[in-house]
């Protein structure tokens, strides 16, 4: 269920409303898909303050204030959290009505604490003991640059994990509460870490992927992901798009969205719930093409997918993928970039895809 709060943003980021909040400060530029200014926070010639482009985050490298746009109003400007909440809530239309300041004190702090983590994480992958997961990504035909660009990251365990934080600066007491509340402590045999942001790009859950299983069993939530169960994978890249992919897994999402062909979402092995159409209805989707996989049962997720889709009265179609390849993956990483672009001019209308595949 979404929040108040994740709506406004998500609609003020779609409006590009950082140019409104931070415009005035010294130095404001656009810089990639992100900005960067001089920090109001402390004394600098050099713009190191970055205003990030797909979510409502700042972070300093020189004195690591860190925030979203709320903490920035209460911080810069002064005001008190409702004040701030409702500035924003007028801007987007989006009135947040009773609003408990407590959830949003937990929700930033958990967000700034997996953003903490997950730098770290990243940053390992790429480290010795990180080999046999870097391998095999490679084997699954990563480029460096797709790692980087999907945020991939490498788990080293609990322990060490905790240490890192301690070391970076947390209250070991703070700490702790939203690690004990946050934390799958039970999972150590998933090294590969896969971010999962909300519908604004507030990093709220991380997936660990066990590189020696396959199915749906290799993933395990390392994190409290409750908050998530309505929102499609990667959904904050596709909010305003009225053509949007559904695929099934992670790494059929993280492949699409790299090769940035339309944007992609995954809704995992249950299939597509009612709840999160409503999140892909309720941010523009118009046209749903199911790319599901091959499979018996990817058929059956595909059809029962399609009709929840059609009752909605939004559009639906599906790419016909050939039955040796079991998902979009593995078709594109066993053809070529090429023929997944000319695979997405073939897609079928959903009854013309049924009676092909049911007869």
């Amino acid at each position: 269920m979404q929040t108040d709060i994740e709506r406004i943003y998500a609609t003020l980021l779609d409006r590009d409303y950082q140019q409104i909040l931070f415009g005035n400060l010294e130095g404001f530029e656009k810089k990639d898909n992100s900005y960067i200014a001089r920090c109001p926070f402390h004394e600098d010639e050099l713009s190191t303050l970055v205003i990030y482009g797909d979510r409502p985050e700042y972070f300093c490298f020189a004195c690591s204030a860190r925030g979203d746009w709320l903490q920035y109003m209460q911080m810069k400007d002064g005001h008190s959290f409702f004040h701030a909440l409702a500035i924003l809530g007028d801007a987007s239309g989006i009135p947040a009505h009773g609003y408990d300041k407590g959830r949003w004190d937990d929700e930033l702090l958990r967000c700034i604490v997996l953003q903490h983590v997950l730098g770290y994480f990243n940053a390992l992958l790429f480290s010795r003991q990180a080999e046999e997961v870097l391998h095999y990504l490679y084997k699954r035909g990563y480029t460096v640059s797709e790692v980087e660009g999907s945020s991939l990251g490498f788990f080293p365990g609990f322990n060490t994990m905790h240490e890192y934080l301690v070391s970076g600066g947390f209250e070991k007491e703070t700490l702790n509460e939203v690690l004990n509340v946050l934390w799958n402590k039970e999972v150590e045999n998933c090294p590969l870490v896969i971010p999962y942001r909300d519908t604004c790009g507030r990093l709220m859950g991380l997936y660990g992927r066990d590189i020696t299983l396959s199915g749906e069993d290799a993933y395990i939530p390392l994190t409290d992901v409750t908050a998530l169960s309505d929102v499609p994978y990667l959904m904050y890249k596709s909010r305003a798009k009225d053509e949007v992919i559904l695929v099934e897994g992670f790494f059929d999402a993280l492949l699409m969205d790299q090769i940035a062909e339309k944007p992609v979402v995954s809704i995992g092995k249950g299939g597509l719930s009612r709840g999160m159409l409503d999140t892909l209805v309720s941010y523009g989707t118009k046209h749903c093409i199911l790319a599901l996989g091959s499979s018996d049962i990817q058929k059956k997720a595909t059809i029962d997918a399609a009709e929840i889709i059609h009752s909605t009265g939004i559009g639906v179609s599906v790419l016909p993928i050939e039955g040796k390849y079991s998902d979009m993956d593995e078709f594109i990483r066993s053809t070529s970039i090429k023929h997944f672009k000319k695979l997405l001019g073939k897609a079928h209308s959903f009854q013309e895809w049924k009676n092909m595949n049911l007869s």
